[in-house]
């Protein structure tokens, strides 16, 4: 339903609806996009896998970057409006985190935590990338999270949106239909009719999302672009090896910027204020109009906040 380069030659999807939707709903949200600037999809040969990930501000090789990590269940794409009002000054590489999006499933359904934080890893080094900030959403935080302890040289900086070592796993009651993963709809409409009740979003924006975030199946039913077999993010521990806790990151210094929605019910305030205060360059910023995801609640915001932290590394 979205295009996306079959093989190693990048695309250039600049101009395509995705690109397009991306421009709108960022500006629908607040955001004023500045093109002109290219998106190109490419994929990378990462631990034996096809890793696919959309490559904004493309071809500006002197912008600093950013690479963006997902949560669960849903895909690097979610990124776009947020891309959309940052790609005239950096470049943005958002990940299709493997049994996600149009990256590859793993055969054998390994999706270790400690093995997809070993995939980003290998994809700044096969890019090349000079020490980039890694922008991390839930499960996607978790793996900066890893990264951030035991690869910070690597970094120049670190945003952890809406996660940290303490979250609420117990009790939270998140949009369940996201994590139904398995779900088959009959139709995008029937998708977004379920997903309305549950997201601050717009049913416009959920169904314009719903197009690249979506898979329609050769029985004609659609499905999320996840492998159903791929864990959700720490419910299971076997998973979770390797989790830095509250002691273990006192002792990284990298500029940290943690940002938390402010109707969360995973990461609260408390958690967040200690993790600001436990990390020796932590800072918290309070994204208004948000729940859990910040990035696609409030994408302007969230781009300013960034924009400010990372302009003053």
């Amino acid at each position: 339903m979205t295009e996306f380069a079959q093989a190693l030659e990048p695309l250039d999807i600049t101009g395509t609806a995705y690109f397009t939707d991306a421009l709108r709903t960022a500006s629908d949200l607040g955001g004023t996009p500045q093109p002109p600037f290219a998106c190109v999809s490419r994929n990378l040969l990462v631990q034996g896998l096809r890793l696919h990930m959309t490559d904004w501000g493309a071809g500006a090789p002197d912008r600093p970057a950013l690479v963006l990590l997902h949560g669960g269940a849903v895909t690097g794409r979610t990124w776009g409006p947020f891309c959309a009002l940052l790609a005239h000054q950096y470049r943005l590489i958002a990940v299709d985190m493997r049994g996600h999006g149009d990256s590859e499933w793993p055969r054998d359904a390994h999706a270790a935590h400690n093995t997809m934080a070993e995939d980003v890893r290998q994809i700044i080094a096969q890019l090349q990338l000079e020490r980039p900030v890694v922008v991390g959403h839930s499960v996607g935080g978790m793996l900066l999270m890893r990264l951030m302890v035991h690869s910070p040289e690597l970094l120049r900086g670190a945003v952890l949106v809406d996660v940290g070592p303490e979250v609420v796993y117990p009790g939270w009651e998140p949009k369940k239909e996201v994590h139904e993963t398995v779900r088959l709809y009959e139709s995008v409409d029937e998708y977004v009719r379920r997903q309305a009740p549950r997201m601050k979003r717009s049913e416009e924006h959920i169904r314009r999302n719903a197009k690249h975030e979506l898979m329609q199946r050769e029985d004609g039913l659609y499905q999320l672009k996840f492998d159903p077999r791929h864990p959700m993010g720490g419910l299971d521990g076997r998973f979770m090896p390797g989790m830095p806790d509250l002691e273990t990151l006192r002792s990284v210094a990298l500029p940290t910027l943690i940002a938390r929605g402010a109707q969360s019910g995973f990461l609260l305030q408390d958690a967040a204020e200690r993790l600001a205060q436990t990390l020796p360059r932590g800072e918290l910023a309070v994204i208004p109009d948000c729940e859990h995801m910040v990035y696609t609640d409030n994408p302007a915001a969230l781009a300013q906040a960034v924009d400010g932290f990372v302009a003053g590394l």
